[in-house]
């Protein structure tokens, strides 16, 4: 089974790993001398504010998404990058540090999946034309990549995906059956779009997956330029549900991005309404989530099986990343399936042998990258190992100081620049292991120190 010349082939979902996988598949072809007829099945309009052109996201991509798409001669414009990220501020009920991107480089781009929250039509109304803010889709701008590739994009739903053996055919919703030489589903976790796919593939099983809580609050660009200025905000405070609670500043708002099982409004009121949290902002701003608001689906497992002859899924519909760089998974599956295709073939013994090593990859990631998160738990709710983290970080953002053990960690972890597994390695190092430890047992001497002095104060006053 093999894609020859004018082979027929759909994507549906033009999100991130769609419009990739048909950008990578349309290159390929090209360099190959063949001529594909590729279709991408998408109703949303990304150049719409708002849910019509929301894909759930909080908008990150990692330093090392930016180079990959620039190795592939993508630079993301600027009308897209709402703000580039240079550093990270790490909260935590011991205290606060601020860590800065590796090598100073402001590698880390905060943009808007679609075109920007609901209301910022309404707020680009009310200030002045200089002071406007162009709220340019990322996915829409992948989406043109894709066309300007020769993809044509058709913007109904589908309606379902059969069989006529051995092809697979699209049915989109009033209009006619189309039969194709591969089906690519790139549909997310979101919606109900994954289901088309229960009947085609025989005893197929969604990804697990958790929730999140994604909010957007306005503060006109001064204001964000201000409190926030080009660094994220991370914090580790316990409250109910939620494993990761991050803001990012963009333009004229920050996105607050919640992740966790059963996380809910009650949760971002919660976050909203913590002493660490609240300091961040001005005191005028109502930290009420008014403007665009959603909670998502997150992929956190690997959707069993991940194709069949002439189907396969790609990005969240696959297999992503947990709790970070979902963008960088779409990267990485729809190039493995566009690679599997064009080169080797569209069989499910060719799916096996090219792509599906990819997709293992990230799930067996995964499985580390819940370790490392249920140690950040730990982290919550031991006092000690938390000020010895500070410590560690403290120490390490001064000038001169070479080795950022715990910095990089930190932010690998929370930024989705590298993997999981290189953090894990990273933290088994005896080095690294002494120095926590170490750092942890002076800040309980020092807590004990401060506590006999207060005692001594104590009964100094009523003697």
């Amino acid at each position: 089974m093999e894609l020859t010349n004018f082979s027929r082939v759909a994507i549906i979902g033009g999100g991130p790993a769609g419009s990739l996988t048909a950008y990578f598949m349309l290159d390929i072809a090209k360099q190959l001398g063949i001529h594909l007829n590729l279709d991408i099945y998408e109703p949303a309009l990304y150049s719409a504010p708002g849910p019509k052109g929301c894909n759930f996201c909080g908008g990150i991509v990692s330093e090392t998404l930016v180079q990959m798409l620039a190795m592939e001669g993508i630079n993301l414009p600027p009308d897209v990058v709402q703000r580039g990220i240079d550093s990270y501020f790490l909260h935590t009920e011991q205290g606060s540090a601020s860590i800065q991107t590796p090598l100073d480089e402001m590698r880390i781009a905060a943009l808007y999946r679609g075109a920007g929250p609901l209301d910022c039509i309404k707020r680009s109304a009310e200030i002045s034309f200089q002071d406007k803010v162009v709220y340019k889709s990322f996915d829409g701008f992948l989406q043109q990549l894709a066309i300007q590739s020769g993809a044509n994009v058709i913007t109904k739903r589908v309606a379902e995906v059969i069989r006529e053996e051995p092809f697979p055919v699209v049915v989109p919703k009033g209009g006619e059956p189309r039969r194709y030489d591969l089906v690519v589903g790139a549909v997310g976790v979101n919606g109900g779009g994954i289901k088309l796919f229960e009947k085609t593939m025989p005893n197929f099983k969604a990804p697990q997956t958790t929730t999140a809580f994604l909010t957007e609050i306005f503060m006109d660009r001064e204001k964000v330029d201000k409190y926030f200025g080009n660094a994220m905000h991370v914090f580790l405070v316990k409250i109910p549900h939620v494993n990761f609670a991050a803001i990012v500043p963009k333009a004229e708002y920050v996105s607050v991005i919640l992740l966790g099982k059963g996380v809910n409004k009650e949760s971002a009121k919660a976050f909203l309404s913590h002493p660490d949290v609240k300091k961040c902002f001005p005191d005028d701003i109502d930290l009420s989530p008014k403007s665009c608001q959603c909670h998502p689906k997150v992929n956190i497992g690997l959707a069993s099986p991940v194709f069949q002859d002439r189907i396969v899924m790609v990005g969240d519909a696959g297999v992503s990343r947990l709790f970070k760089d979902g963008l960088g998974a779409a990267y990485i599956t729809s190039k493995a399936c566009a690679t599997t295709a064009m080169i080797h073939g569209v069989s499910k013994q060719d799916f096996k042998q090219f792509y599906l090593p990819a997709c293992k990859k990230l799930d067996v990631d995964n499985k580390l990258g819940k370790m490392v998160f249920l140690t950040v738990d730990l982290f919550k709710w031991i006092p000690i190992l938390s000020k010895g983290m500070l410590r560690m970080v403290q120490r390490e953002q001064q000038p001169n100081v070479s080795d950022k053990d715990m910095s990089m960690v930190l932010w690998d972890t929370f930024t989705g620049s590298n993997t999981y597994r290189s953090i894990v390695k990273r933290c088994l190092n005896p080095f690294f292991l002494t120095r926590l430890f170490w750092e942890s047992f002076k800040s309980l001497l020092s807590r004990k120190s401060e506590a006999k002095i207060i005692d001594y104060t104590a009964t100094e006053e009523k003697s």
